[in-house]
């Protein structure tokens, strides 16, 4: 990718393609669930919801049956993630515990993914999810209000999904009959230890040495690492790892000028749901660019639920950015390109 085509590919946008539904889908899906968790006191599950919530963004522009259908296959894995996530925190050995948990679960969704044809690609919500949950410890009791409280956040997801189409249908009328859609079972063009290289050995080898080196949140490098793999072909993982990295840079500097006035959770939620709507308008657009959105957001996340000193946050969130995206693109560039489709955003 020559130098000139590169930086046009980074500060291109690409058309608008309804963004306003589906970002208005995931800020309900997101900060409902928040409410309530503020109202009865429990923010520390609030990445139980969070992660719930995640299933809203699949299956942004298909047809409602379809985006139903794909939602709750996502929610239900998402779920899945939640609860291994519990049962790593469980152990005083979470630390190094999670690298493992992390590899197996971000391969096998990869595999699921590819197959099923899940859009947006990549397994990086699934890998946030067991990562972000392993990260603090855990007690037997935490089961109840996981699965409860993701699986909340999922039917609020598809009820949200339902009542739109049915506005719509009311506002503009039946719509035109769709395709019928690509066969969801068909074989992957990868073969299976091609999963195992891109995703189990990236996904080890990020957790490996972000831990192995001391830095404060390792499951940010394995979910970074994942990020170029998630792209089609051997440029868009460039593309996609550079985004990232100066994407995150950015964001740090935005997330930090939001937390370093120690706002109140009821603040922090409404700066969630601005993001997440910022997040959704522009993901589609211009990966990078959103990444001032999605990076404040997650970080307002982690803030919520655990807080801590915002120096450190920022500065884990930057160095594991960095680390992680080296180690999927040293990953990409070391193993034979295979093009697979139904990959990108």
């Amino acid at each position: 990718m020559a130098d000139t085509s590169l930086i046009r590919a980074l500060t291109r946008f690409h058309p608008r393609q309804g963004e306003w539904s589906v970002a208005l889908r995931a800020v309900l899906s997101a900060v409902i669930p928040l409410i309530v968790l503020l109202a009865v006191d429990r923010l520390d599950w609030s990445l139980y919801a969070a992660f719930g919530a995640m299933a809203s963004l699949y299956g942004r522009n298909q047809p409602v049956p379809r985006r139903l259908g794909m939602q709750l296959e996502a929610g239900v894995s998402l779920i899945a993630a939640i609860l291994i996530g519990v049962c790593v925190a469980l152990s005083p050995e979470r630390g190094w515990l999670v690298i493992p948990a992390t590899a197996v679960v971000g391969t096998v969704m990869a595999v699921i993914v590819h197959r099923r044809r899940w859009h947006p690609g990549g397994v990086i919500f699934h890998v946030f999810a067991v990562g972000g949950v392993a990260s603090a410890p855990r007690t037997p009791a935490d089961f109840v209000p996981a699965v409860l409280i993701s699986a909340a956040a999922v039917v609020l997801v598809l009820s949200l999904t339902a009542l739109g189409g049915l506005l719509s249908r009311l506002v503009r009328g039946p719509a035109p009959s769709a395709p019928a859609a690509p066969s969801a079972v068909s074989a992957p063009e990868w073969p299976w230890h091609h999963y195992v290289i891109r995703y189990a050995v990236a996904i080890s080898a990020a957790g490996v040495l972000a831990t192995a080196v001391g830095i404060g949140h390792p499951y940010w490098a394995m979910v970074s690492v994942t990020v170029p793999l998630a792209a089609a072909d051997a440029k868009g993982r460039t593309l996609r790892g550079i985004q990232r990295v100066i994407g995150t840079l950015l964001g740090v500097v935005v997330a930090w000028a939001v937390l370093s006035f120690d706002p109140s959770p009821v603040v922090l939620i409404v700066v969630i749901g601005l993001a997440q709507a910022g997040a959704e308008l522009f993901v589609g657009r211009n990966y990078g660019f959103a990444l001032l959105f999605i990076t404040p957001l997650a970080l307002c996340m982690v803030q919520l639920g655990h807080p801590m000193p915002v120096s450190q946050l920022i500065a884990d969130r930057a160095i594991e950015t960095v680390l992680g995206v080296a180690i999927g693109l040293a990953i990409t560039l070391l193993t034979r390109e295979r093009k697979q489709t139904g990959d990108t955003d």
